[in-house]
């Protein structure tokens, strides 16, 4: 989780107030480690002293008296400094893995909650296109006027949360996925893919095509959608990579009808009776 102006984004990850409070943890972290005034290893403390020390010597001729105490306090402040040092660096990677864990682990539970929050959208989109009727551009709903220019309006409105909403379920997946995930994810966006499924991408109309593939996000759009009831967010990368599937997935057609075997049958070998078998072996008599 990041800081974002999304408000949607931010509304979904505040449903796991747990995330928030990982994140919050390790930005706090990062802070302390910046602010960590900046000090001398025990080497470096030591060869300091050593330093002056011999300074001292080469310009009065006399070695210090209490260059053992001033060893020790040195190398002590500088273990002491060098510990703290450590300690908030591994802090700092330590409250980076557990917030970036516990999001990966609960963002199913972000992405359910954008799925809902589409549906929620479109359900208003639904209605306000019903009353919309054919009117497919502003100036139409301008001269209809009534209730046709406030359902323009309010669809107008709608456009910015569905995009908020779609910007979001991205951001979310990209977070939670490896390089070469996103990489395919990028390919897939950028062909419309991740806005519907159980609808083939062949069988989706040229113009709504286009528009799923430039992000382009229009009043017309947003209508078909709604009455399409395909639109979904995926919960995981194999919930979009399923949908990818079946929608580009090719038809196969068996045109010749059930399969007949014409496979060889084999026959069970005849045996035959020698002549004469049967016969009464007794002599004929009159």
């Amino acid at each position: 989780m990041r800081a974002t102006t999304n408000p949607e984004l931010a509304a979904a990850w505040a449903t796991v107030p747990d995330v928030a409070k990982a994140q919050e943890r390790h930005e706090a972290a990062v802070k302390l480690r910046r602010d960590f005034p900046r000090g001398k290893t025990p080497t470096e403390a030591l060869a300091g002293v050593q330093a002056e020390a011999i300074a001292t010597f080469t310009d009065t001729g006399k070695w210090p008296t209490d260059y053992a105490k001033r060893v020790a306090k040195a190398h002590a402040d500088a273990v002491a400094w060098e510990s703290e040092a450590l300690a908030l660096r591994r802090l700092e990677d330590t409250t980076k893995a557990a917030a970036e864990d516990l999001r990966d682990s609960l963002s199913t539970d972000v992405l359910e909650h954008l799925d809902g929050r589409l549906k929620e959208i479109l359900d208003v989109a639904k209605d306000a296109g019903e009353t919309l009727g054919d009117v497919t551009t502003a100036e139409q709903a301008i001269e209809a006027g009534g209730d046709v220019l406030d359902a323009w309006r309010r669809l107008t409105s709608l456009l910015k949360d569905y995009r908020n909403v779609r910007d979001a379920a991205w951001d979310v997946l990209r977070a939670v996925t490896g390089m070469d995930e996103r990489l395919r994810m990028r390919q897939w966006r950028e062909a419309g893919h991740g806005e519907v499924k159980d609808v083939r991408m062949d069988e989706v109309p040229a113009h709504v095509a286009d528009v799923m593939r430039s992000g382009a996000y229009t009043v017309e759009y947003l209508v078909w959608l709604a009455r399409s009831r395909s639109a979904f967010v995926p919960t995981s990368f194999d919930d979009l990579e399923f949908a990818v599937t079946s929608s580009t997935a090719p038809l196969a057609y068996d045109d010749h009808g059930p399969i007949v075997d014409l496979s060889p049958r084999v026959v069970p070998e005849r045996t035959y009776k020698p002549l004469g078998t049967g016969r009464d072996p007794r002599p004929f008599t009159y």
